[in-house]
């Protein structure tokens, strides 16, 4: 399980010292840029047909924002260093879709304290004090992904699908697409998925999140490359045989890790149901 020791206190005061001084180097650039727009406007006009010439920014960037861009810069500079600490002390990984995407809003509406090495310890804290709760959730959102109960649903069709438990096999929909060459590719809606259940299995397993270039999507994008249809794809924890009709059909290889995670999540067996 995580701690704040995976971010020692002197690295998180070395990332707050040098994002402080950054945002104070960005604020005097800015700070400069707007006296040589002034000095450019009093020397070559902004009137026709000089108009433009004292232009700082190209069109995607406008000088009547010039006077805010220092702070806007600056703000921006905190978002990535927060993005930053959530990526590298791991937590993120035991987080499901939504609570990610939640994070992400809070992040870019500037909905976060500012980066000091306090602040910093405080939030990792209270994450770390929810790795139970978050891992159950993520773990939950992988079952349900893999065991969908819809029986309408195009996954809730195939008998292969068990509607109470995850069993050591499943078929999911509208996973891969097949390549103009040769190959396939994990569906971008559904890499998500994929990342998310390679970090349950691992965390399962006790090995912790994964990390690129060891993890579930990395290894399937290259296995699938240049697979073709029904063609198996071995990784660690699972094989996947991908088909034209964007099923990708699993078997899990460590029986184990699928009993834990119908443990953690599953309803039990109705009676008399089999793997």
């Amino acid at each position: 399980m995580p701690t704040t020791d995976l971010i020692p206190h002197q690295t998180i005061t070395a990332i707050c010292d040098n994002v402080s001084q950054a945002q104070a180097d960005i604020a005097q650039a800015f700070a400069l840029l707007q006296g040589a727009k002034e000095r450019l406007t009093a020397t070559l006009g902004n009137q026709r047909p000089y108009a433009g010439y004292a232009n700082l920014w190209n069109k995607d960037i406008s000088d009547y924002d010039l006077p805010r861009s220092g702070e806007q810069s600056a703000q921006y500079v905190a978002r990535n260093a927060w993005r930053y600490v959530l990526d590298v002390c791991g937590l993120k990984a035991y987080m499901t879709e939504r609570r990610q995407q939640e994070l992400h809003v809070q992040l870019e509406a500037g909905r976060f304290p500012a980066l000091t090495p306090d602040n910093v310890l405080s939030t990792l804290q209270g994450l770390t004090g929810q790795v139970g709760t978050l891992l159950e959730e993520s773990a939950k959102e992988v079952f349900d992904w893999l065991r969908p109960w819809n029986p309408n649903s195009r996954a809730g069709q195939f008998k292969t699908n068990q509607r109470w438990k995850l069993g050591y096999k499943a078929i999911v929909p509208y996973a891969v697409e097949a390549k103009w060459t040769e190959g396939y590719h994990i569906n971008a809606h559904r890499e998500s998925n994929f990342r998310a259940l390679g970090n349950v299995f691992s965390l399962l397993d006790g090995q912790g999140a994964q990390q690129y270039p060891d993890d579930l999507c990395t290894q399937l994008r290259a296995g699938l490359d240049t697979v073709r249809a029904g063609e198996k794809v071995t990784t660690p924890y699972l094989t996947l045989k991908p088909y034209h009709n964007h099923n990708a059909h699993l078997v899990f290889l460590r029986h184990d890790l699928v009993d834990k995670l119908n443990a953690l999540c599953g309803d039990g067996s109705l009676p008399g149901e089999t793997s």
